[in-house]
């Protein structure tokens, strides 16, 4: 069965400075709240925990899978190298998977290197880790820029008492660019 994990954690995309500007905030009495609801949008839709279903703020995942039986697509990308793949040999000793045997395609699939094969593995749930950083790394993509305003916006509609079910609406149509088909 897959999971998928954090190791580390995102920043957060939106500073306390630029909320306060979008949110028209100029004093400093409910700075501590609004970096709190800046942390829970963002969490509510961006990386492996939001519904937004990709990762936009960098941050370090794995991903563990049985053994190599299946195609391989790493979830939650853009998927940014270097991609390393550790797994438990026949022995059940944790080994390191020699980069040249796979290729990251930019679906954010794995799949064999010409001429390679996968390596046995041991027989037990979780015998294949997958290490990588996901999002965007490029401060200037524009899709930084879009989930930056939708936080912004979470945060505005929060503090404005919208229901959560139109603000969710409202906020999805802002996002609806970023969502893209994976692998």
């Amino acid at each position: 069965m897959a999971s998928v994990s954090v190791f580390e954690q995102a920043f957060p995309l939106v500073t306390l400075e630029e909320a306060k500007v979008g949110l028209g905030e100029d004093g400093d009495h409910r700075n501590a709240l609004i970096s709190g609801m800046i942390l829970a949008a963002q969490g509510e839709m961006d990386g492996p925990t939001g519904w937004l279903g990709m990762s936009v703020a960098v941050q370090g995942l794995a991903y563990t899978v049985d053994d190599f039986s299946k195609p391989i697509c790493l979830p939650y990308g853009p998927v940014i190298e270097p991609v390393e793949i550790y797994y438990f040999d026949g022995d059940g000793v944790e080994q390191l998977l020699d980069d040249t045997v796979y290729r990251v395609l930019p679906d954010g699939s794995i799949s064999l290197a010409p001429g390679a094969s996968w390596p046995a593995v041991y027989e037990h749930d979780g015998s294949v880790r997958i290490h990588y950083y996901a999002g965007i790394d490029d401060e200037f993509d524009p899709r930084i820029a879009i989930l930056k305003t939708a936080i912004i916006m979470h945060v505005r509609m929060t503090l404005d008492g919208v229901e959560p079910e139109n603000s969710r609406k409202a906020i999805q149509g802002i996002v609806a660019p970023l969502w893209v088909a994976r692998c």
